[in-house]
């Protein structure tokens, strides 16, 4: 978050435009050396595809349908598995291949890379199904996961002295701080509120968003349109940065209290004044046209709205602050990953930065699932399983999607 400029290989990653066709029948054989060759490849496919599978199966195990039988009971492993197991995967697919970039040195690939993703889904089915000894070595691996990953990204950037992104590193040990945490409160070690270290861990992926998405959002609208419109301030930067810094502080000491709600709510409101003026300098306007820039801004949009809808829930409006932290996890979250999902594994691969109906699809499906799923249970609060479910089948729309189609992308050689 410092003032630094991007490093060339930095920037030429975020610059990328590729325009070679995607020839019919060309390298349409699967290749494990192709598949483990770049973090995003194993990463993303694996979490979008559990995105798709976990919701489903924790609507099931509301309404009965699905036992969870792991050491996590249902609401804890809902709450971890969409930060530890989902969201992280993505995140550790997306810091592999960008770290790779910025600092011009190997990120793990080949056995390495496929030892991490099979501890993930190790940990996932255990998680799941494993009772006694099995959940515990489930645990076990989970725990070990996040260190042994950010360890990849760490190394690289020492070796390369890029200390412009040394806080990706601390973001993934905070991270591990919170999933050892979740271990404890399912073995009754401490006393701590799941709902707390969820929330807590969501400021840290919105933390990611603040500076991820303020680097590149203006740089790839003023690249694509050809045009120097989107401004970028890093002093703004700065002070937005330090702020989400600070509610990630308070969020670990106050968690989802309502303790010093009215000062709570005045930086909560000030924040979402500074990220919606950070977004008015993009001109976000400008990008309609083109949907895998659109969706860029539309995404960044959820993380204001959400620290609005926390304002206005520590002063008593007719709604709790869960709601709020919807908004990023579904709003936020999913969509700026679904959006760098598509852009970079289209990229990377080699393919032209032109979205086609599926990617256009699964833009409106994410941004309809937040909707729903924030909206929807303001307007029409007696209908919560059916605006749960309308809002699940977005989403999995939108992760199957992907799946489906980015299975025979990220599995093949780039062209």
């Amino acid at each position: 978050m410092s003032g630094a400029k991007p490093s060339p290989t930095e920037t030429e990653d975020m610059q990328q435009t590729h325009t070679m066709p995607n020839l019919p029948g060309a390298k349409t054989a699967f290749s494990w050396e192709a598949f483990l060759s770049l973090g995003f490849r194993p990463f993303y496919i694996a979490g979008a595809a559990y995105a798709a599978i976990s919701v489903p199966l924790w609507v099931a195990s509301i309404i009965g349908f699905v036992d969870i039988n792991g050491p996590l009971d249902g609401v804890l492993w809902h709450s971890h598995e969409l930060i530890f197991g989902f969201a992280v995967a993505i995140l550790i697919g997306f810091l592999y291949t960008a770290v790779q970039n910025w600092t011009g040195r190997k990120t793990p690939n080949g056995l390495v890379l496929g030892g991490l993703l099979g501890m993930w889904l190790a940990a996932r089915i255990l998680l799941f199904v494993g009772s006694g000894p099995l959940g515990s070595l489930g645990q076990i691996i989970d725990l070990l996961f996040l260190p042994l990953a950010a360890l990849g990204i760490a190394i690289p950037l020492y070796q390369a002295k890029n200390t412009r992104n040394y806080f990706t590193v601390a973001l993934l040990l905070v991270l591990a701080v919170g999933n050892g945490l979740f271990h404890a409160i399912a073995l009754d070690m401490v006393s701590y509120d799941g709902a707390d270290v969820f929330l807590w861990a969501v400021d840290v992926f919105a933390i990611f968003i603040t500076v991820i998405g303020g680097r590149i959002i203006p740089l790839f609208t003023n690249n694509a349109l050809g045009v120097r419109r989107a401004v970028r301030s890093q002093r703004l930067e700065d002070v937005i940065g330090l702020g989400m810094v600070l509610l990630l502080v308070s969020d670990i000491y106050y968690g989802l209290t309502y303790e010093a709600a009215t000062i709570r709510a005045v930086g909560l409101l000030v924040l979402a004044g500074l990220h919606f003026f950070k977004m008015g300098l993009w001109q976000p306007q400008i990008t309609w046209g083109k949907p895998i820039l659109w969706i860029l801004p539309v995404s960044y949009a959820w993380l204001p709205i959400a620290l609005l809808l926390r304002a206005g829930a520590l002063l008593d409006m007719p709604w709790d602050q869960v709601l709020a932290v919807h908004a990023i996890t579904v709003g936020s979250m999913a969509g700026m990953m679904l959006a760098m999902m598509t852009r970079s594994a289209l990229g990377h691969s080699g393919r032209p930065l032109v979205p086609t109906w599926v990617e256009i699809t699964i833009y409106y499906l994410i941004v309809a699932s937040a909707a729903v799923r924030v909206f929807g249970i303001l307007l029409y609060p007696e209908g919560y399983f059916v605006v749960l479910g309308v809002s699940a089948l977005c989403w999995v729309g939108a992760f199957g999607l992907f799946t489906g189609r980015y299975w025979g992308i990220v599995t093949r050689p780039r062209f």
